[in-house]
């Protein structure tokens, strides 16, 4: 037991969190349905932090777990909007959280994706959020480039490629609608 707390806490473990969060990352756009996207977001974003942990990085550790947890609170909210809008208490938090662990450029730029994913979540139309959480990926990306972190990085790629596929797609057949 002991030997595999080990294993799971050793740093070199962080690509291991990094490719499993990448492949639930990947995974996410593909859903067509909120509340599955926020639960794959959800997940991803457990992997990450435990990543970046294991990296000594305190800021992206700290946004993805103040962003696992408003995600939970966007998926218990479900479509009810007055419970949903409680999720905008997390961005301040981000920010002070940002500030607390502020290594420069790094922290900046996971401050600002950390926020706009956010934002996205809050969203009840599908396409609303889709567009908000693309305009996040070139912040998650540089950071991503900054810190070294390169499963992670292929995951916002990645991610980005599907989402924007997802995004069209959720497009065209609203205006086919």
């Amino acid at each position: 037991m002991i030997a595999a707390v080990h294993t799971l806490t050793d740093p070199s473990a962080a690509p291991l969190y990094g490719a499993a969060g990448l492949a639930v990352r990947m995974a996410s756009p593909l859903f067509e349905r909120r509340d599955h996207i926020l639960g794959a977001q959800l997940a991803a974003s457990c992997l990450f932090a435990a990543s970046y942990a294991l990296m000594d990085q305190p800021t992206a550790t700290s946004v993805c777990l103040i962003g696992a947890l408003q995600t939970a609170v966007a998926l218990i909210a479900g479509d009810r909007p007055w419970l949903n809008r409680t999720g905008y208490v997390f961005l301040p938090v981000v920010l002070i959280m940002g500030a607390a662990t502020f290594t420069g450029l790094p922290t900046i730029l996971a401050v600002t994706a950390c926020c706009l994913m956010m934002v996205g979540r809050l969203q009840q139309d599908l396409i609303r959020m889709r567009g908000i959480q693309l305009c996040s990926a070139p912040f998650g990306a540089a950071h991503d480039i900054v810190v070294g972190a390169w499963p992670c990085l292929a995951g916002a790629v990645l991610s980005f490629a599907i989402a924007a596929a997802a995004f069209r797609r959720e497009r065209k057949r609203r205006a086919a609608a």
